[in-house]
């Protein structure tokens, strides 16, 4: 504060007039003889003569008073702060402010708040510093905040004041027992980011401010200005993995997945061990199509977590957390890397590895469900719930995984045992219905899938529409509503080549080729590499009488199957009989 070295300027001017004080004491008990007056008087007669001291025309006799009461303000003040440091002095200090400002704080004081004794920011500073007791220790908000409000009247640029203010409308904002949306309740919100704005532009690395910031916005919904107060925060302490972590959340909320991907990099390079957030980079990885990093991303989480496995319980208790909670939480985050890993091998046509991991998913929540039944802990009816739904997933993922290798008969067993539990699950019915139809169990198949479309009013399920439909197509029957089905599921996906193929097969089947042809070379520029779309549209050809066509197409189909028998054979004929 500039005015303490007022105050310091008067301890040394008190000082050198003690110091005067004396010397002239001192001289006048030696003062010399007459002879000696004469020869210092014809001494003195030279040019070194001493001038007598003579106070000056404009000297300014005010000084002292104005230093008096600069040293009753910062003695005062110092003994204000002092007090306000120990928590049984704290009314000591409030009472010293409540003096400080009676005296100086008055509207008839305005002579006093200059350049001579204190400043319009020293005042400041005072209220401020009251304010501070009444909001943290006295629990007066409202005195808190008039006298923060008063602070930053005095002074616009007092970063503690505006600080303090935001605290308090955080405060007010979170105990406010009104309903959210009111109008009240906004406009206190609007203060309240108002004044957190105001401290960052008054020092934009005030990191908590950001914080605050940051924090109330996403929970108000405000991903955009929470993702800048992030940011800001990322920069002021770049090696703090939780504003990292803070942010990939964020940009997750806004489906900004590379953004989001970068953030969780960040953290799990300042914190390797960070499991969590491993496992999350991993699953984007997963929604991104990046398989290849998402295998490695997530085994590493699994080697990271079996080393964690052995310390967990010893480390939950030295943090007084309970062991048998930590090691469920570790459960349950392998369980979904597992899961993931699974997804990822499946996507990379790698099924022993997708079956091992997609299994080990299932064996762990089953022995989950077995600890439940056995009543070694207790479990809240949600949880139960809840894991019998995540068990019933993981089994229809293992169900999935078999009928994309061509495995029908594993995956009616998968279906099955969810059916067991609940036979009207939806995907499960579709799922064991196209299994028999690659069995070519055609009864049971229609059986399921009937039921399945029955049962899906709520939820459109184009997959199950167009097994049903090519089912009818396959058997020359029911080839409207066939047409129907299809067409219906392509709603949902208008680009999906499997879908245009089976309505291009359905019309082949109802005689209308041109439709037919039109549909399967739309299914084929989708799929291009489909031997299924390339035999049907050979017959669909062959049938409009276009017999080049359809030894191109069959051409293009030995190329990707060299080895296709039915296919060498089919060409072969046509070229003879050419």
């Amino acid at each position: 504060m500039k005015y303490l070295n007022t105050f310091i300027i008067l301890v040394l001017v008190a000082t050198c007039f003690t110091f005067l004080h004396d010397l002239q004491a001192q001289d006048e008990g030696n003062l010399p003889s007459s002879t000696d007056n004469t020869m210092l008087e014809a001494e003195m007669t030279g040019p070194f003569q001493t001038p007598e001291l003579v106070v000056p025309a404009d000297a300014v006799t005010e000084l002292n008073a104005e230093m008096a009461r600069t040293a009753e303000f910062y003695t005062n003040l110092m003994w204000a702060v002092y007090c306000g440091t120990g928590e049984k002095n704290i009314r000591k200090s409030k009472a010293a402010y409540d003096v400080l400002i009676k005296e100086f704080g008055q509207d008839d004081a305005s002579s006093i708040i200059s350049d001579k004794i204190l400043s319009l920011p020293d005042l400041s500073f005072v209220y401020t510093e009251r304010a501070k007791l009444r909001f943290n220790t006295l629990q007066n908000i409202k005195g808190a905040e008039d006298d923060v409000e008063q602070a930053i009247e005095l002074n616009p640029e007092n970063v503690q004041a505006t600080w303090l203010l935001a605290q308090i409308l955080v405060r007010r904002v979170f105990s406010t027992t009104e309903n959210r949306r009111s109008a009240d309740v906004q406009a206190l919100q609007e203060r309240m980011f108002t004044a957190l704005e105001q401290v960052i532009e008054l020092d934009p690395d005030h990191h908590r401010a950001h914080y605050y910031l940051g924090t109330m916005a996403r929970d108000i919904g405000q991903i955009e200005l929470a993702i800048t107060s992030f940011k800001a925060l990322t920069r002021i302490m770049p090696y703090d993995d939780q504003f990292h972590r803070e942010l990939g959340e964020l940009y997750e909320m806004q489906n900004r997945l590379e953004e989001a991907m970068h953030a969780y990099e960040r953290v799990v390079t300042i914190r390797p061990q960070q499991v969590s957030a491993r496992n999350r980079l991993g699953q984007l990885y997963l929604q991104t199509g990046n398989y290849p990093a998402a295998i490695e991303t997530f085994l590493v989480t699994l080697t990271q977590l079996e080393a964690q496995a052995g310390n967990e319980v010893s480390n939950s208790r030295l943090r007084n957390r309970n062991p048998a909670r930590a090691a469920r939480e570790m459960s349950e985050t392998v369980i979904e890397v597992h899961q993931g890993i699974s997804l990822a091998y499946q996507a990379q046509n790698n099924f022993e590895k997708a079956e091992f991991h997609i299994t080990r998913a299932i064996e762990l929540l089953e022995e989950q469900g077995a600890s439940i039944r056995s009543g070694t802990r207790r479990v809240r009816s949600a949880d139960r719930v809840a894991l019998t739904r995540r068990l019933r997933d993981a089994r229809y993922t293992l169900g999935q995984i078999y009928l994309r290798f061509n495995m029908p008969r594993k995956a009616v067993d998968a279906f099955a045992k969810i059916l067991a539990t609940d036979a009207n699950y939806v995907p499960a019915l579709s799922g064991v219905g196209m299994a028999y139809q690659m069995l070519d169990d055609l009864k049971r198949a229609e059986v399921y899938l009937r039921k399945a479309v029955e049962l899906s009013s709520e939820n459109e399920l184009p997959d199950v529409y167009n097994a049903l439909g090519y089912l009818y197509a396959e058997q020359g029957i029911k080839l409207d509503e066939a047409a129907l089905l299809v067409r219906r599921a392509l709603k949902s996906s208008p680009t999906s080549g499997a879908y245009l193929d089976s309505l291009g097969f359905i019309y082949f089947k109802q005689g209308k080729l041109d439709a037919a042809i039109e549909n399967l070379e739309l299914a084929l520029r989708y799929l291009p590499d489909t031997p299924e779309i390339l035999w049907h549209l050979t017959d669909a050809y062959l049938q409009k009488g276009l017999k080049e066509k359809a030894l191109q197409t069959l051409e293009h189909a030995i190329r990707l199957e060299p080895d296709n028998a039915e296919f060498r054979e089919r060409f072969d004929a046509l070229k003879a009989g050419k």
